[in-house]
């Protein structure tokens, strides 16, 4: 890879800016100045630095984050905070992009990446990825809410929402598992069931868990073990390419939940007659 093309896509800058900051002699090769901006490097051995600072090697990055209160599941906004303020500087990308939403009073887990197949697949409702939130409510569901979520919802403007998982963990705050992700999906299903939502939090994308070590505003890589979390949700072309399955490693038999999902989707389409 020419080292103009290396140090752009480190910096997500233009191509001319780049060739300035190599030709200024900022940058740096295993320890030396290269001021030739199309010397070849290879990315998996060559150290790139610019003043004396390793540069990440090209290629997708992806970030957890603990999302606070008060910020939009945005790239840019004029009038409000977005996630991607809370990205460290070292972080920051052109491309980086949040995995689905989560509403702005709305915390815990969201993922963030370069990566635009990884984004869709884990996104669309057609991967029955799970997501795990927990609700805290104003006053108690009815006693027929386990088994009217795991019938398939419809909302009050006729839409139709997969079976559910619902979890009691106390009189007022519950676990919520969907398969799809739908506008306030979460507070309208419990909305119809009668409970008013004070509070909610993402605890988990498929198999992969909040780090309960990581603060509200905070954002960082995903580790080796989150990767291996995830990689029981994802098929093997959505992986990084440098990702080795750790010792034990067992994937998930996504052909099972594709049934599962399946079946759940006819159970959906099959209701004809709403909630009430």
């Amino acid at each position: 890879m020419r080292l103009d093309r290396y140090v752009s896509n480190a910096l997500s800058t233009p191509r001319r800016a780049t060739n300035k900051l190599i030709r200024a002699g900022r940058v740096q090769v295993n320890g030396l100045t290269v001021r030739d901006p199309m010397v070849h490097v290879v990315p998996s051995g060559d150290v790139v630095a610019l003043d004396d600072e390793a540069l990440r090697a090209p290629g997708h990055i992806t970030l957890m984050m603990h999302k606070p209160m008060g910020c939009i599941s945005a790239t840019q906004s004029r009038s409000h905070a977005t996630v991607l303020d809370h990205v460290p500087a070292a972080l920051q990308h052109r491309k980086l992009a949040p995995i689905g939403r989560l509403d702005k009073d709305t915390t815990g887990l969201l993922l963030l990446t370069t990566d635009g197949g990884l984004n869709h697949y884990l996104a669309h409702p057609k991967h029955n990825v799970d997501k795990a939130y927990r609700a805290t409510l104003k006053e108690a569901l009815p006693a027929d809410a386990e088994a009217r979520f795991e019938a398939g919802l419809v909302l009050a403007d006729g839409t139709n929402c997969l079976p559910a998982s619902l979890e009691r963990l106390g009189d007022e705050q519950v676990r919520v598992v969907l398969h799809e992700g739908r506008f306030h999906q979460v507070k309208r299903m419990l909305g119809a069931l009668g409970g008013h939502v004070t509070a909610l939090h993402r605890e988990r994308i498929g198999d992969l868990e909040l780090d309960p070590a990581l603060a509200p505003g905070d954002a960082r890589e995903l580790n080796a073990s989150e990767w291996a979390s995830l990689a029981r949700t994802l098929p093997k072309e959505r992986l990084p390419s440098a990702w080795q399955p750790p010792e034990g490693y067992q994937p998930r038999d996504r052909r099972r939940r594709a049934r599962r999902g399946e079946s759940a989707t006819k159970a959906c389409q099959a209701a004809k007659t709403p909630e009430r």
